[in-house]
């Protein structure tokens, strides 16, 4: 029984891995919205990180002190630090490249994973539609970075509608002008890189 049991694991452990094999290397997550906004000020909220941590989904709520903006504000370098957890490592996302008033690209760093990331702000005839995409490439040995790369389309996905739907609301709330950051978000940025080891 006890051979029978093991040779059931054993056989199953062998499907999953010549499976893996199988599975894509790479995952690519995009999902977009329409907004009635000129593309200028899509790019301005979008390539500025400070705007970033008020529309973000994963920083809703989010204390002050569980995340640290560093460098530049915006543009290339503009950097965002955060902890998910007491246990858990540093994450962070910073942009690497920016074409205005259409395109932003950031790289994420979270626990051992690595991403690519991007704003692309397009005409669709009526108005303008604001993708926000992620890639992400998995080793040749990686099988579980591959099987969880089939639910990161629904995972991030998810997050992704949510926070697009969030920065519609933001804008709006702006009355169609770039909105205003709070008054000591700048003094802020200041000091956490004044203490930044």
């Amino acid at each position: 029984m006890v051979r029978r049991l093991f040779a059931v694991l054993l056989a199953l452990v062998v499907v999953l891995v010549i499976i893996g094999f199988m599975l894509p290397a790479s995952v690519t997550v995009e999902r977009d919205r329409a907004f009635d906004h000129p593309p200028e000020l899509l790019y301005e909220v979008l390539s500025d990180l400070r705007h970033f941590v008020q529309w973000s989904p994963w920083l809703e709520g989010a204390s002050p002190d569980s995340y640290r903006l560093e460098g530049p504000a915006s543009g290339v370098g503009a950097t965002l630090a955060w902890r998910e957890g007491a246990d858990a490592g540093a994450s962070r996302m910073w942009i690497t490249a920016v074409e205005s008033p259409r395109r932003v690209e950031y790289d994420l760093e979270f626990g051992d994973n690595d991403a690519e990331g991007w704003f692309l702000i397009e005409s669709d005839g009526i108005g303008y539609r604001v993708h926000w995409g992620l890639s992400m490439q998995f080793g040749t040995l990686d099988l579980v970075g591959r099987y969880v790369g089939l639910m990161l389309p629904g995972l991030v996905g998810r997050e992704y509608d949510n926070g697009l739907e969030r920065l519609d609301a933001y804008l709006e709330q702006a009355g169609g002008q770039v909105p205003e950051l709070p008054p000591d978000l700048d003094a802020e940025l200041l000091d956490r890189n004044a203490d930044r080891p």
